[in-house]
């Protein structure tokens, strides 16, 4: 069986660009400025970050718990497009985690390197362009498709081996996604607690940071 790394994919928000804590003052700017809700939202969003679920999911957490009824698919597309627009535009400024030359050593020892997250493909890729990290990654994926779905596009696209691929996130719920394909799994997080308690949920790996990541693919393929 081999355990030949070919293809790592990295998550985006938290992971390359610091941007949960934007995201969810923007989610509070939107429900605030079309539905009146004053209070409460940045806390609600935190809570479903994280938790693999995509923007329309959390939308419609959000509204159940803050309007007490489901959102229409008006109300949905609404909600895409006006969050779509402050979330491109808060990441202007391009909030990089230090160490993406990481990203540029990587990709030298493997087939390609592939950019997932769940916010808007579109988005995400204008995103990646502007900060100048689109050069990185053969494919970027994004929502409305889940991150399960996706990395199951890449393994099915490239006619790789689950084994072969590499993802890197940031949260329990990119452990999950991966070990439903049966991806190897690496998580960054400060907190050695909580490090203790994501290698319980099946992280292969956790590091401290994206600066604490080694280099070197083989480093990965040991475990």
């Amino acid at each position: 069986m081999s355990r030949h790394i070919k293809a790592v994919g990295f998550d985006f928000d938290g992971t390359l660009v610091l941007s949960e804590e934007k995201k969810a003052r923007e989610m509070a700017k939107v429900f605030r400025e079309k539905f009146g809700v004053q209070r409460g939202v940045p806390t609600a969003y935190r809570k479903v970050a994280g938790t693999g679920k995509n923007r329309q999911e959390k939308v419609t957490l959000l509204f159940r718990q803050f309007l007490r009824r489901k959102p229409t698919r008006q109300e949905l597309r609404a909600m895409d497009e006006h969050f779509g627009f402050h979330y491109e535009q808060s990441l202007h400024r391009c909030p990089l985690m230090q160490c993406t030359n990481v990203l540029g050593e990587l990709k030298k020892q493997v087939e390609f390197l592939f950019l997932l997250s769940l916010e808007n493909k579109r988005e995400v890729h204008r995103i990646a362009e502007h900060c100048g990290l689109g050069k990185y990654f053969a494919e970027i994926l994004g929502g409305p498709k889940s991150k399960q779905e996706n990395l199951l596009h890449v393994v099915k696209k490239h006619q790789l081996k689950p084994q072969e691929v590499l993802y890197v996130g940031d949260s329990a719920g990119d452990i999950l996604a991966a070990k439903k394909v049966g991806v190897k799994v690496v998580v960054l997080q400060k907190n050695f607690r909580y490090r203790e308690l994501l290698k319980k949920l099946g992280a292969d790996f956790t590091f401290s940071s994206l600066c604490a990541l080694p280099k070197r693919v083989e480093e990965f393929e040991r475990g």
